[in-house]
């Protein structure tokens, strides 16, 4: 299971060529997002912004046909990877960003309040580790949401409870997540370095975050593969 998905990115043409396309992503975003807090305020930040947000789009796009690419079909180009990488955006948007927001709120006010005397204590922490449970479930159902608008070309086939119930309730998908999940976490730890490091140091840190990230979808994809009865190819 794990050393499949680390050798993808070496052995697997289109895992090369993915690894080639966000390796270039992480290290765009890396110096377009540096450039534009420095150039910022002014109106020349958003052309390094613009930067970093395309290549955010092409690593989205990438790391989505990963998740749910079929090799009986054409490698897509850099730009057919844009439309894929709009919709793993906006999923993105829906099913990441509130419980992130949520988690990263809860474990700032929790150690202020378990200080306290009273029930706000107790209610902190149980608020904060309903965040936990809310965060880990949504990144549960991400990938399989953009896997399925990727293989289906239907966007909305993302949120149909009918395709992806049978994936979010296979143990194959779950033991597949939860590998992919520890990669991914790790390449935005890598990812966060690159943006903050301009050296050697920082492009190791990209091409490593790369590296993780598609063995991580690759992990998962296999996992949505298999929960739908198909095996995926080497």
């Amino acid at each position: 299971m794990i050393s499949d998905a680390l050798r993808y990115p070496v052995t697997n043409a289109f895992g090369r060529a993915a690894l080639l396309r966000c390796g270039v992503s992480v290290v765009a975003i890396a110096v377009g997002a540096r450039y534009a807090v420095a150039f910022s305020p002014s109106i020349v930040a958003l052309v390094p912004a613009l930067v970093a947000l395309l290549a955010l789009v092409v690593l989205f796009g990438t790391t989505a046909f990963v998740l749910g690419f079929d090799e009986q079909r054409p490698r897509p180009s850099v730009w057919a990877v844009v439309r894929p990488g709009l919709g793993a955006l906006a999923l993105s948007v829906v099913l990441l960003v509130p419980p992130i927001v949520l988690l990263a709120r809860s474990l700032i006010e929790t150690p202020a309040a378990l200080a306290l005397e009273n029930g706000a204590g107790l209610f902190s922490l149980v608020s904060s580790t309903a965040a936990v449970f809310f965060f880990i479930a949504c990144t549960y159902v991400y990938p399989a949401a953009v896997a399925t608008g990727v293989s289906t070309g239907r966007l909305r086939a993302a949120v149909e409870a009918e395709t992806l119930l049978p994936v979010l309730t296979d143990s194959t998908y779950f033991l597949r997540w939860a590998v992919g999940f520890s990669f991914v976490v790790l390449a935005v730890w890598f990812t966060i370095t690159a943006v903050r490091r301009g050296d050697v140091l920082g492009l190791i840190a990209a091409v490593t975050a790369a590296y993780g990230l598609v063995a991580g979808a690759r992990a998962v994809g296999v996992g949505y593969t298999r929960a739908l009865g198909g095996e995926p190819r080497s």
